[in-house]
């Protein structure tokens, strides 16, 4: 939701809580796009204002997520920053996350 509407609005963690005593039931629903399509807010919104995030496919935050980092409050600001190559380094950006040949130019 943060990377959709640029900061303005907050995604809730989910949380499954266990109790003693009584059966729990529940129906879980999640929204998933598809791998390829890029997650960014909507041309025009927030126009004028600072991206915080970077564009990025849902395979790669999934892959983050899998491999790196677990979810919680600071997972987007953690991706986007795996996402993102170190300003003092003078490497050329890169685009999307660091592969093993990007990492060996930028050693």
């Amino acid at each position: 939701m943060p990377a959709l509407t640029n900061g303005r609005y907050k995604s809730c963690l989910h949380r499954a809580v266990v109790h003693r005593e009584q059966e729990r039931r529940s129906l879980a629903f999640f929204l998933c796009p598809r791998e390829d399509r890029v997650v960014r807010p909507p041309a025009g919104a927030g126009a004028g204002e600072r991206r915080l995030y970077p564009d990025f496919t849902w395979a790669d935050f999934m892959r983050f997520t899998q491999r790196h980092y677990r979810a919680d409050t600071r997972t987007l600001d953690a991706f986007a920053r795996w996402l993102r190559p170190p300003a003092c380094s003078g490497a050329a950006p890169v685009v999307g996350p660091p592969t093993t040949a990007t990492q060996a130019a930028t050693v």
